[in-house]
């Protein structure tokens, strides 16, 4: 298992929620405190505000990839469009690992049954966030 996937996971069990787990287990490498990276993803977990919508660890992934893509030079697009692509790549590849991206159907809420844990999205998302990193244009930005 890998630095940030024990990071992230020792997080989650420390009481962070989906996304916070994923994006402070990148903060020191995306130069942001773990406390602002704890308070920017409070909002995404249990599915986008506890809505059982976008998996908080996908949304986490998100953060993290445009975090470590972006130029991060206000008003700048230039980065835009590779970013867009690259969290594409990471919802497709967690949705042919585990059959949606959806909160609600990944816990099998309701009838349906569960398809993945909240700690296995977390180290999922982590782990395409690693797959995909070295195409981040900007990565270079990393710690």
């Amino acid at each position: 298992m890998n630095d940030y996937v024990e990071k992230a996971l020792a997080n989650q069990r420390n009481g962070y929620n989906c996304a916070q787990a994923v994006v402070c287990a990148y903060a020191d490498a995306a130069n942001i405190s773990e406390a602002d990276a704890y308070r920017m993803a409070e909002g995404f977990g249990s599915g986008l505000a506890g809505c059982q919508l976008t998996c908080g660890a996908l949304l986490g992934m998100a953060m993290v990839i445009s975090l470590l893509n972006s130029s991060g030079k206000l008003g700048d697009k230039q980065t835009r469009g590779q970013t867009y692509k690259l969290i594409q790549q990471g919802l497709k590849m967690f949705e042919t690992m585990n059959q949606s991206t959806q909160c609600a159907q990944l816990k099998g809420m309701g009838s349906q049954p569960m398809l993945r844990s909240c700690p296995g999205c977390v180290e999922d998302s982590v782990r395409i966030i690693e797959k995909l990193k070295n195409s981040c244009v900007c990565s270079g930005n990393m710690r």
